[in-house]
């Protein structure tokens, strides 16, 4: 399963779907679309304060506010709600 983890400037993203088998998972694939475009829009921006990638981590830091979260958890909340088996979003608590 895919456990999303929201802040307000902070994504954390951990674990793979297991939807279908490596190189054929739509919903790992779906996930990691939505985490590379905002990704690259922060960095568009100058505004990745951190950002991590490992195999089954992602996580990604904005210096500011950035509007892309917004787009980007409503995206992996429909894909939750769609997979619930697969994925899992939590809103944390306010960013420090």
């Amino acid at each position: 399963m895919i456990r999303v983890r929201f802040t307000e400037k902070r994504l954390t993203l951990l674990g793979h779907a297991g939807y279908a088998e490596k190189g054929q998972d739509i919903v790992c694939a779906a996930a990691s679309a939505l985490v590379y475009a905002l990704i690259g829009t922060l960095e568009d921006a100058d505004n990745v304060a951190e950002l991590v990638i490992r195999p089954g981590t992602v996580t990604v830091a904005a210096k500011k506010d950035d509007p892309a979260f917004t787009v980007v958890r409503r995206g992996l909340a429909q894909l939750a709600g769609r997979y619930p088996g697969y994925v899992a979003v939590e809103q944390g608590r306010k960013d420090d």
